[in-house]
């Protein structure tokens, strides 16, 4: 699954009510996993849904 993302970190952030640094350390995370993929830092490529689902809790 792909799709770009329309709100920056900052905007994530504010929505959640979480600090930026915490939104970015999460989704670094994800990266660094191998979980999803961002480029140009809004195109964002998700290798498995099955594993986002298990990370996520669901």
């Amino acid at each position: 699954a792909t799709f770009d993302l329309p709100m920056t970190r900052a905007d994530i952030a504010d929505f959640l009510g979480l600090t930026i640094e915490t939104v970015s350390r999460q989704l670094t995370r994800l990266r660094t996993d191998g979980v999803i993929r961002i480029e140009n830092n809004r195109h964002v490529t998700i290798d498995s849904l099955g594993r986002l689902e298990r990370r996520s809790g669901a």
